[in-house]
């Protein structure tokens, strides 16, 4: 059954399956955690300010933690115009197109 509250984001849903499947070794190159916790607390900023309640720092979980992260920040933060931008940033940033 599908919830009716999920609205579909394929370039969310895209991403968050491209990060899941990513080995772990991958993680390592550059800077792509720090880039993706950057973005995980713009979504969170962006949830918080849409709730109307304080942002609150993002736990710095296993890199293996990062697309669930996302996922669920991403869907707090609602389908406002920043998350599109953040989404495609970070993807461009981790070389994901």
């Amino acid at each position: 059954m599908t919830d009716p509250l999920h609205r579909p984001d394929p370039q969310l849903d895209d991403l968050v399956h491209r990060l899941r499947v990513r080995p772990l070794s991958s993680w390592q190159h550059g800077d792509r955690i720090e880039r993706t916790r950057i973005a995980l607390q713009q979504l969170a900023d962006l949830a918080a300010a849409a709730q109307q309640r304080p942002s609150l720092p993002v736990p710095e979980l296993s890199p293996m933690s990062l697309a669930d992260q996302l996922a669920v920040l991403a869907a707090e933060a609602g389908g406002a115009d920043e998350v599109a931008v953040i989404l495609g940033r970070l993807a461009a940033d981790l070389g994901i197109r």
